[in-house]
């Protein structure tokens, strides 16, 4: 069995990459094609490869798009994972969602959760939840959350159009992520300044910012604490749950 799982940013996938010291190899290599870079390894005997979209729309469908799941080794489960900001206040820090949808706000992009590994995720422990919500660019306030709020439980910005893609090529596809901040809280800086599309820091943005909004660096610090240990909850579950599927592919032989 093989399964594709997608990550924004090499931090949401570094915990699970040290678990099963993956390998960097092109994911496209085995087609005769020319890949993106992506990560190899085997969980059990499943062989689970993961590529790094970049955040938001353009970069993840780019990423996407080098892809062909019609050539080559076609995966038989894609997960779209990471974190993931709270749109309602029952979620924490660390708490892993499965959504039964991912949408835009606009229902330009969509996509529906396959029910048997929907419910296999849940199985192993995460959360059911019917909408997660893909924004355009980062929700950094409170006040946005709960605007979201009104169309789903928690957002990312990068699932649906995963799960879209997904669709065309007939390929089962889930979302599992990690809640990485409340619906209460607003992120502690603008990372849209900081951060590049490949989740890399501008030093210089953020050293900048720190210097204007110095009040502002304890809420930074805690925020990246609560990401790190969200990314470790999600790289756990990970683990487990692709362990499972092979358990279940062993005992339907």
């Amino acid at each position: 069995m093989r399964v594709l799982v997608t990550f924004a940013v090499e931090a949401e996938f570094a915990p699970w990459r040290k678990l099963r010291n993956f390998k960097k190899r092109e994911l496209g290599e085995n087609s005769g094609t020319s890949g993106p870079s992506g990560f190899t390894a085997n969980v059990e005997d499943i062989r689970v490869q993961v590529l790094l979209t970049g955040m938001g729309r353009k970069t993840c469908e780019e990423s996407l798009a080098t892809i062909d799941f019609d050539r080559g080794e076609r995966p038989d489960l894609v997960i779209s994972s990471g974190l993931a900001g709270a749109l309602r206040e029952e979620f924490k820090p660390g708490n892993i969602v499965v959504p039964q949808r991912v949408r835009t706000p606009n229902n330009d992009a969509d996509g529906t959760a396959d029910a048997i590994f929907l419910n296999r995720a849940v199985q192993s422990g995460g959360k059911r939840i019917e909408t997660l919500i893909t924004a355009k660019q980062l929700v950094q306030t409170a006040q946005e959350k709960r605007r979201l709020g009104f169309f789903g439980e928690a957002v990312d910005m990068e699932s649906a159009y995963v799960l879209a893609k997904c669709a065309q090529a007939s390929v089962p596809c889930i979302a599992i992520r990690s809640i990485s901040d409340t619906v209460d809280e607003d992120l502690p800086i603008d990372f849209d300044r900081c951060l590049t599309p490949q989740g890399a820091v501008k030093p210089l943005n953020l050293v900048n910012t720190i210097v204007e909004y110095p009040s502002k660096l304890p809420k930074l610090i805690r925020f990246g604490r609560q990401s790190i240990q969200a990314a470790q909850k999600l790289a756990g579950f990970l683990d487990r749950f692709v362990a499972a599927l092979h358990r279940v592919e062993m005992e339907s032989r």
